[in-house]
């Protein structure tokens, strides 16, 4: 597949790991586009996971999946993908999303994170975290021990807003209704989403998505990826552990009320990210299909270069279908 790129200033530039990545990311993003609105989220998130196994395995990288969101057969956590000279720890997330692909619905982003060895945060295995994520304008506006209330308007305030000019990102569970309910009674706008632990942060740290923060509770490696994305956007992202049962509380003990900031959530020294949409929505277009061609968006972050790029990237398919 012979693909022609805009927005790469230089060939040192393609020697960076995020470009790597984003070969990955494509690939896995044209492979679950096929299944969009068949209602086949398992066959969704097969292919995405195969399609980017392949591309990692020809890319310069060796990379060891650490972080996995949820389990997919061909990125499981701990395989070894790849045979370069460049050693990576990897956040793997093939689709965020094979549910919303397979109906159809927006916001269905494919990622990838890669750090150090050893770079991401070692925090105890618990399942979920809360979290409140806003823009690099937000930075030290936020407590997790003040009411959301007052986190607002501190926002709105560093921002020369109003608390009404805010739009909160809060995922559609049942968990999240009482803080609904509260982002409702502070003034602010809510975006509910059906999925997007990473997405919605995301969407909350860069400009022109319409998402000035993103609050909730979410799966413990997303949260860690999504801190990784936001370090590079500049954003600020607090989070604590949240243990479900007693076995998550023995494994967290003290650490039960402990605020985890930016230096603590992504320590890495460099970070590189790739994400391209699927199905579109705020934070990227999604894929178009023409004739013999399909056209895929992403974004391309870098903290070592302290650079994040919009990439448009067109594909010449094989055999000139869709």
């Amino acid at each position: 597949m012979e693909q022609q790129r805009s927005g790469i200033p230089s060939f040192e530039a393609r020697g960076e790991v995020s470009f790597e990545l984003v070969h990955a990311t494509e690939a896995a993003a044209l492979a679950c586009a096929g299944f969009l609105g068949k209602g086949d989220a398992e066959g969704v998130s097969d292919a995405a996971g195969e399609a980017m196994r392949r591309a990692l395995d020809r890319s310069d990288i060796a990379g060891t999946v650490v972080l996995s969101p949820r389990h997919n057969a061909a990125v499981p956590p701990g395989a070894v993908i790849g045979a370069g000279d460049r050693k990576v720890d990897l956040g793997v997330y093939p689709v965020e999303g094979a549910s919303q692909v397979a109906r159809g619905h927006i916001n269905a982003v494919s990622l990838l994170v890669a750090v150090e060895p050893g770079g991401f945060a070692h925090l105890p295995a618990v399942s979920q975290m809360e979290k409140f994520v806003a823009g690099p304008g937000a930075r030290g506006a936020i407590d997790l021990d003040d009411p959301v209330a007052d986190n607002l308007r501190r926002i709105a305030f560093a921002r020369d807003v109003r608390v009404q000019d805010l739009t909160v990102a809060i995922l559609e569970r049942p968990r999240h209704q009482e803080l609904i309910a509260d982002v409702a009674a502070a003034g602010a706008r809510i975006r509910t989403l059906e999925e997007g632990d990473f997405a919605s942060a995301v969407m909350a740290a860069i400009a022109g998505t319409g998402i000035d923060a993103a609050i909730g509770i979410g799966d413990l490696h997303a949260t860690l990826i999504a801190a990784c994305a936001v370090r590079c956007l500049g954003g600020e992202f607090l989070a604590r552990l949240l243990p479900r049962n007693d076995e998550e509380r023995a494994l967290v003990g003290d650490a039960v009320s402990h605020v985890y900031g930016m230096a603590e959530l992504a320590r890495a020294t460099d970070i590189a990210v790739a994400i391209t949409g699927v199905t579109g929505g705020s934070l990227l277009p999604g894929i178009v299909f023409g004739s013999g061609y399909a056209e895929t968006s992403s974004l391309v972050m870098s903290s070592r270069h302290a650079t994040v790029r919009r990439l448009t990237t067109h594909h010449h398919l094989a055999g000139g279908g869709s």
